[in-house]
């Protein structure tokens, strides 16, 4: 009986299928179906295999996602996550960085809400003025003075050469007048420099003789030369946009309208010509020497204001601004020469027309003492590049208005890249008034 048992098992387990036991797979495609059945064998490019019904087929590996013997939809009993305690000193450290970043986010929304409310609401009139130092040269002076050298050599009779100008500062006064409304700012200023100079010359002069018959040609020198002033002078008008404002930084571009003055005098220098002994015919000379010059030049110009302002009560101001000139030079020179009670006068002249191309900065500190009232110190640097558009004058060239025509415009050739630079430089120290108008307003 027993064995009668054992025989029926085994006959049962031969009669099972044996793919019973084989684990069932899913083949997840790319497509987005899911595959199930058994994978028979596979290479390195594909698969075989046989799907649940018993059809058999051969997949590339490169449409299949994956292979799994999970069922998809048996669902996954949800993981728990390890909860950590929470660390009170980072989250301390967190709560405070989070804290700071809000405060300067609502710090950063105040401060462009009060700059717009600042510049929408502002509407003031200020008035400052100072005084200083200045240093200036002119162009206008050493182009004539080299014309002039030019003239002496050219025109054989007699004339003069310069040392290299020996300058002195002087002082220096400016005021300027600021209206303010809202993002618009016009102003209107003026400015006044001086410098002391002082140029030796020597050269010879030529003259007839006490018996007429020939010409006396002999040496002339100055012993010492007095300073005299030479100035320049400056009027603008401008108005600006602010164009960018962020904490207290303020940006605009200028258009503006200048005229400037420059001029000179020297009427206190004396030349001597002393006779040489061995000539009986020639006499001692005592010539005093005079020169003048004056320019004026206007024109429009281009710029930018940049303004800072910081702990309410400092402030800077800088401007850098282009202009685009034109304008003529008139220069004189006289020669009175003294004998025995009588005297002899020569004189030379030029009329000039020159485009300039200047450059100016200038820049201010400002500390707000009270309400209305603040000092102030600054400084202000300007370049004038000179072109000669025409030259003419009245040189005394001697010789015949032909030969003279010749040597006047031989001399403009020679004379076209002599043209520089006038400098005004000048630093100062001053007080201003500022009416606030915004507050009458609201009374």
């Amino acid at each position: 009986m027993f064995y009668l048992k054992r025989i029926f098992v085994l006959t049962l387990l031969v009669l099972i299928p044996i793919n019973i036991f084989a684990e069932i797979q899913y083949v997840y495609m790319k497509d987005g179906r899911i595959l199930k059945g058994e994978v028979l064998h596979q290479s390195a490019f594909k698969i075989r295999f046989r799907s649940a019904d018993g059809k058999e087929e051969e997949i590339l590996k490169s449409a299949i996602r994956r292979i799994t013997f999970k069922n998809p939809e048996t669902k996954e009993p949800p993981k728990q996550e390890k909860i950590e305690k929470p660390d009170p000193v980072l989250e301390a450290k967190l709560k405070v960085e989070e804290e700071e970043n809000l405060k300067k986010v609502k710090e950063a929304k105040v401060t462009e809400q009060k700059t717009k409310s600042i510049l929408s609401d502002r509407h003031s009139f200020e008035i400052l003025g100072g005084i200083g130092r200045s240093s200036y040269e002119s162009q206008v002076a050493n182009f004539h003075r080299n014309v002039e050298q030019y003239g002496s050599i050219l025109g054989g009779n007699g004339g003069f050469f310069y040392n290299s100008p020996d300058r002195k500062d002087s002082d220096a006064k400016t005021i300027n007048l600021r209206y303010t409304w809202k993002r618009v700012i016009a102003e209107l200023g003026g400015s006044h420099l001086n410098s002391l100079e002082s140029v030796n010359n020597f050269g010879t002069i030529v003259y007839p003789d006490l018996s007429g018959s020939t010409t006396v040609t002999q040496a002339a020198f100055t012993p010492g030369v007095p300073y005299h002033t030479i100035s320049y002078k400056q009027i603008n008008a401008q108005i600006s946009y602010t164009a960018y404002s962020k904490s207290g930084l303020e940006i605009r571009p200028i258009l503006g309208y200048y005229k400037v003055w420059q001029k000179g005098k020297d009427d206190s220098t004396y030349e001597l010509s002393p006779k040489n002994p061995a000539n009986t015919d020639a006499v001692d000379w005592t010539i005093k020497y005079g020169t003048s010059f004056s320019d004026y030049l206007s024109g429009p110009s281009v710029g930018a204001a940049l303004e800072y302002k910081w702990k309410e009560k400092w402030e800077t101001r800088w401007e850098f601004q282009k202009q685009f000139l034109h304008g003529n030079s008139i220069y004189t020179r006289d020669q009175i020469a003294y004998l025995v009670g009588s005297f002899f006068e020569e004189r030379a002249a030029l009329n000039n027309q020159w485009k300039v191309n200047s450059q100016s900065i200038s820049g201010k500190l400002i500390y707000h003492w009270k309400d209305s009232v603040f000092f102030w110190t600054g400084f202000q640097y300007s370049k004038l590049t000179y072109k000669m558009e025409h030259f003419g004058g009245d040189l005394d060239l001697g010789g015949s208005p032909l030969g003279a025509y010749v040597t006047t415009e031989l001399i403009q050739s020679l004379t076209q890249g002599l043209a520089g630079n006038s400098v005004a430089k000048a630093i100062y120290i001053g007080a201003g008034y500022s009416l606030d108008l915004s507050k009458k307003e609201t009374q």
